[in-house]
């Protein structure tokens, strides 16, 4: 019995010595963050600040609950979308996730995006038996974006249309505000916002999903703009050419930038235009107003009717401009790096991923936008047309003496709502310029190009000046040429060719994701795999992209072989045809450590 009593205590010891170990063995080793330059206090800034996008009221969002399972919409951060998870702070008071944000305070604000929601990634990988998650700050996020959107407006329904849930959401928005009268106004409110929301999916989302890690950015925009704002259904056309989310380190430093090459770049005020398109696709409010419209002149319009942060979206420019690439965090063959450098420079660098200082930007890199042989659908659909609505007659930035006609190339009437928004936060309507603008801030920066001449006074003094305030206009609209319009001069869809630092990082690959992974891209189009899954995090350190063997998401496989949907080939970009596969693994190694 002694003995017996000896063997257990001896157990009982292990156990409780081998217990706190075991368990500490179990717990997920903490988040790692890509060496790119930020600080913890820019990454928050990044992933909180507002441009000013509304989806739907906070206290709307909040109160939503799924239709699956009977938990708030939200309340696993949107993880089952792809989302990644924040940490609770004061920028981020209800721990939402990664560029999920509120304009204005809790109480009354509205549930917006950023461009941290679509352009922050995460890989994970095994080091010792344990899995590692590295967050990559400008990457691609793998996200399933029409899921979101798709669940959101379905259960936005349900509660309008169950008398159950909408009692229980009415409480839930109201608290201890709640009566029968104040719920009836709730409701209400509510289907105005559904109306509207569920109008605007219905005529823009497909019937073949874009999957995780893309969407239809273009076509999002357009609907927007020229369906919805301008209140012209038949601009409305579905948005079905997909596209991955482009990285951010190089965005601020090209001369052009969209996957068409369709946006002039950069310079401060580039990336303002820029990203007020971006925040016009992803739900700010835009109501322009015809103020004066007399025969033979272009109308007088008011463009401030709009949700649009200026000031933030040039706030999250200057962080975005010091954003570098995040270095490859596996080993590397150096032999073979060396090998990879000469067919680089060979076979990829010249006229189209060298780094080339642009003709037209100073400082900028130069962005070529060439035939590939690519899927064309995002291209042709950029060039679509629609009504101008109560913007016809109005001038087209940077071509003197056109304007919107009746019918007119729906990038162009975006430019002239984004240049138009510009223009009017920075010089408002019937008011005094807005020296504190985004615009001016970005302005103040741009200034010695704009003006062609060191800036010698403040701001305040120069814009007292008539002919300053004049040559700065017509210097902003010139910095707008053809915007939204691909450069490409002949009929052949033509996309950006970017500078490839931290193309490790970027998967899957072309313009529409239909690529897994940089070994792929690298094979013939016949060689290329004819479908995958796509959406796991799970990191493919030999071929370069995320394994595509699972998928959390139910529209996780793409089709791009045979039979593929419109939109979703993956031929083309078919420069290494020549090369030996030993060939292939030297140029992968070297773009491995780009």
């Amino acid at each position: 019995m002694r003995a017996l009593f000896k063997v257990l205590l001896s157990s009982f010891t292990t156990i409780a010595v081998a217990g706190p170990a075991l368990a500490q063995s179990n717990t997920p080793p903490a988040l790692q963050y890509a060496k790119q330059g930020w600080t913890a206090d820019d990454r928050q800034t990044f992933y909180t600040t507002s441009q000013g996008s509304h989806i739907i009221r906070y206290l709307w969002f909040k109160a939503l609950r799924r239709l699956d399972v009977d938990e708030p919409f939200a309340g696993d951060q949107l993880a089952r979308y792809g989302y990644l998870s924040n940490e609770k702070s004061r920028s981020n008071p209800e721990s939402l996730p990664v560029g999920f944000v509120i304009d204005g305070d809790v109480g009354t604000g509205d549930l917006g995006m950023s461009c941290a929601a679509c352009h922050t990634g995460q890989i994970e990988y095994q080091k010792d038996g344990v899995t590692q998650r590295l967050r990559i700050d400008g990457a691609p996020a793998m996200a399933d974006f029409q899921a979101f959107l798709k669940d959101l407006t379905e259960v936005a329904t349900a509660t309008l249309n169950d008398d159950g849930r909408f009692d229980k959401f009415a409480h839930a928005v109201l608290g201890n505000r709640y009566s029968a009268t104040r719920a009836k106004d709730l409701k209400a409110e509510f289907v105005k916002w559904v109306d509207q929301w569920t109008a605007f999916m219905n005529k823009s989302l497909p019937t073949s999903p874009w999957g995780p890690g893309r969407l239809d950015a273009f076509g999002m925009i357009f609907n927007r703009v020229a369906g919805k704002d301008l209140k012209i259904d038949a601009n409305f056309q579905v948005a079905d050419a997909p596209v991955s989310y482009p990285f951010l380190w190089n965005a601020a430093h090209q001369d052009k930038t969209q996957w068409n090459g369709g946006v002039p770049n950069g310079l401060n005020i580039h990336a303002l235009g820029r990203n007020t398109g971006e925040v016009f696709g992803v739900f700010a409010e835009f109501g322009p107003v015809p103020v004066i419209n007399l025969p033979g002149v272009p109308p007088l319009i008011d463009y401030g009717k709009n949700s649009v942060n200026f000031g933030n979206l040039q706030q999250l420019e200057e962080k975005i401009a010091a954003l570098q690439p995040p270095p490859w965090p596996f080993a590397l063959d150096q032999a073979l790096v060396e090998k990879g450098r000469v067919l680089f420079e060979a076979h990829c660098s010249k006229g189209c991923h060298e780094q080339t200082e642009s003709k037209d930007v100073p400082g900028a890199w130069l962005t070529p936008v060439l035939p590939a042989g690519t899927d064309p659908k995002m291209f042709e659909n950029a060039d679509r047309s629609s009504q101008s609505g109560l913007l016809e007659g109005a001038l087209i930035p940077n071509t003197p003496g056109l304007v919107l006609a009746e019918t007119a190339k729906t990038h162009d009437i975006l430019a002239n709502a984004v240049v138009g928004s510009l223009i009017n936060d920075a010089l408002p309507f019937a008011k005094l310029p807005n020296l504190k603008s985004g615009v001016f801030l970005a302005v103040q920066k741009d200034l010695p190009i704009l003006l062609n001449k060191p800036q010698n006074a403040p701001l305040s003094a120069l814009l007292k000046n008539p002919a300053v305030i004049a040559t700065l206009r017509s210097q902003i609209e010139r910095r707008f040429t053809n915007m939204y319009k691909s450069p490409n001069n002949d009929a052949s869809a033509a996309y950006e060719t970017r500078v490839l630092k931290g193309i490790w990082a970027t998967a899957p690959y072309l313009h529409n994701g239909s690529v897994p992974n940089l070994w792929e891209l690298l094979l013939p189009p016949e060689r290329r795999s004819t479908s995958f899954m796509i959406g796991s995090r799970t990191y493919d350190e030999k071929n370069v992209g995320y394994v595509t063997t699972e998928s959390p998401f139910k529209y996780g496989t793409l089709t791009v072989g045979q039979g593929a949907q419109p939109g979703n080939s993956n031929a083309g970009h078919d420069y290494s045809r020549d090369m030996t596969d030993d060939d292939r693994w030297a140029l992968l190694e070297y773009l491995k450590q780009l």
